[in-house]
Protein backbone atom coordinates (compact mmCIF):
# COMPACT_ATOMS: atom_id res chain seq x y z
CA UNK A 1 0.00 0.00 0.00
CA UNK A 2 0.78 3.66 -0.48
CA UNK A 3 -0.11 6.89 0.96
CA UNK A 4 0.84 9.99 -0.86
CA UNK A 5 -0.35 13.52 1.62
CA UNK A 6 0.86 16.32 0.03
CA UNK A 7 -0.68 19.89 0.33
CA UNK A 8 -3.35 18.83 2.43
CA UNK A 9 -4.28 16.68 -0.07
CA UNK A 10 -4.02 12.55 0.87
CA UNK A 11 -4.61 9.89 -1.42
CA UNK A 12 -3.70 6.04 -0.20
CA UNK A 13 -4.30 3.33 -2.44
CA UNK A 14 -3.11 -0.58 -2.70
CA UNK A 15 -1.77 -2.64 -5.47
CA UNK A 16 -2.73 -6.29 -5.44
CA UNK A 17 -0.08 -8.95 -8.00
CA UNK A 18 -0.77 -12.63 -7.27
CA UNK A 19 2.27 -14.73 -8.13
CA UNK A 20 2.62 -18.53 -8.46
CA UNK A 21 5.50 -20.74 -8.01
CA UNK A 22 5.95 -23.78 -10.13
CA UNK A 23 6.20 -27.06 -8.78
CA UNK A 24 9.72 -27.08 -6.73
CA UNK A 25 11.51 -30.11 -5.39
CA UNK A 26 13.11 -30.07 -1.65
CA UNK A 27 16.31 -30.40 -3.79
CA UNK A 28 15.67 -26.73 -5.90
CA UNK A 29 14.08 -25.46 -2.13
CA UNK A 30 16.96 -26.04 -0.27
CA UNK A 31 19.32 -24.57 -3.00
CA UNK A 32 18.06 -21.40 -3.14
CA UNK A 33 17.62 -20.98 0.54
CA UNK A 34 21.65 -21.59 0.39
CA UNK A 35 21.97 -18.65 -1.38
CA UNK A 36 22.12 -15.29 0.18
CA UNK A 37 19.19 -13.68 -1.99
CA UNK A 38 15.99 -14.76 0.27
CA UNK A 39 17.26 -13.86 3.56
CA UNK A 40 16.41 -10.05 3.00
CA UNK A 41 13.12 -10.40 1.17
CA UNK A 42 9.79 -9.62 2.53
CA UNK A 43 8.44 -12.53 0.86
CA UNK A 44 11.35 -14.90 1.13
CA UNK A 45 12.21 -14.95 -2.69
CA UNK A 46 13.88 -12.59 -5.38
CA UNK A 47 11.54 -12.44 -8.28
CA UNK A 48 14.44 -9.97 -9.91
CA UNK A 49 17.06 -12.22 -9.03
CA UNK A 50 17.89 -16.33 -8.46
CA UNK A 51 13.73 -16.29 -7.70
CA UNK A 52 12.47 -16.13 -10.90
CA UNK A 53 13.44 -19.48 -11.76
CA UNK A 54 11.18 -20.69 -8.86
CA UNK A 55 8.16 -18.93 -10.63
CA UNK A 56 5.58 -20.09 -13.00
CA UNK A 57 3.67 -16.73 -13.44
CA UNK A 58 2.33 -13.97 -12.37
CA UNK A 59 -1.25 -12.07 -12.67
CA UNK A 60 -0.61 -8.14 -11.49
CA UNK A 61 2.30 -5.70 -11.47
CA UNK A 62 5.62 -7.22 -11.47
CA UNK A 63 7.01 -3.67 -9.76
CA UNK A 64 4.72 -4.14 -7.21
CA UNK A 65 6.61 -7.64 -6.14
CA UNK A 66 9.94 -5.84 -6.38
CA UNK A 67 8.70 -3.51 -3.92
CA UNK A 68 7.06 -0.16 -5.35
CA UNK A 69 3.94 -0.64 -7.99
CA UNK A 70 5.77 2.47 -9.99
CA UNK A 71 3.37 2.91 -12.61
CA UNK A 72 0.49 3.35 -10.15
CA UNK A 73 2.22 5.73 -7.81
CA UNK A 74 2.93 7.91 -10.74
CA UNK A 75 -0.24 8.13 -12.00
CA UNK A 76 -1.71 8.66 -8.72
CA UNK A 77 1.04 11.51 -7.90
CA UNK A 78 -0.55 13.25 -10.87
CA UNK A 79 -3.79 13.26 -9.27
CA UNK A 80 -2.37 14.96 -5.62
CA UNK A 81 -0.17 17.27 -8.47
CA UNK A 82 2.91 16.78 -6.01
Amino acid sequence: GCCIISGGKVSSFSEVTDVTFRELTADEIESYADTDEPYDKAGGYGIQGLGSALISHIDGDFFNVVGLPVGRLFNEMKKVQM
